[in-house]
């Protein structure tokens, strides 16, 4: 029998708060104010080196929580919020500077907008949160890339702005296929949460019926 691929093995998850992989998490989410306030104030060199590190411990934090055995709770939150973060701080200050159109804007927010709906209904629910997959991150990892270099072509060459624009739709395109999988896994676990809810309730309403007559 074949494993399944490494990102969908189980890990054991704690509660735990204040551990490494967690810790990069929340020092990315402060990168990511630190990438938007200089690259507004067009500090171009700084902003792409914080931008750069923040894309290095995205990598980081998945790595260390696998390899150390300290998947958290916490972190299957913070590691997929600090991404979209990202991407959004991102995606705005290209298009406010006008280096990348706002049709892509709206077609990379449009899947941030359908997985977190999507998160909220499995929240409400208490269906928990799916784990990241290799084409989510591939995904973000190709924007990561895309993005700067199509920042690089606005400053020194149109042919390349539009390349890097066209290879952004590409990364688009793997971004909207891992969120479509989210959706799906939330709502296949909700379908099985409906499912065993029945079967649990029976003998606890069989219980309850025995009770009431033995009582009776």
């Amino acid at each position: 029998m074949s494993l399944p691929p490494p990102e969908q093995r189980p890990y054991p998850v704690s509660h735990a708060v204040w551990t490494v992989p967690n810790v990069i998490s929340f020092v990315r989410i402060l990168l990511i104010a630190v990438f938007g306030g200089l690259f507004i104030g067009e500090q171009d060199v700084a902003a792409i080196i914080v931008l750069a590190c923040a894309g290095f411990s995205d990598f980081l934090d998945g790595f260390l929580a696998r390899r150390w055995n300290q998947v958290t709770a916490l972190g299957r939150l913070l590691d997929p919020a600090a991404d979209r973060l990202l991407t959004l701080v991102v995606v705005l200050g290209l298009a406010i500077r006008d280096v990348i159109p706002w049709w892509l804007v709206i077609i990379l927010m449009a899947r941030d907008a359908m997985v977190g709906t999507a998160l909220l209904y499995g929240r409400s629910r208490k269906i928990r949160s799916p784990h990241v997959t290799f084409v989510g991150k591939a995904a973000t990892f190709c924007l990561y890339i895309t993005l700067p270099l199509a920042y690089v072509g606005y400053e020194v060459a149109t042919w390349l702005n539009v390349l890097a624009i066209v290879l952004s739709l590409g990364a688009a395109v793997l971004y909207w296929i891992s969120g479509v999988g989210y959706v799906q896994d939330i709502r296949h676990r909700a379908a099985a949460a409906r499912r065993a809810r029945p079967a649990a309730d029976g003998p606890r309403m069989e219980a309850t019926i025995r009770d009431s007559e033995e009582a009776s």
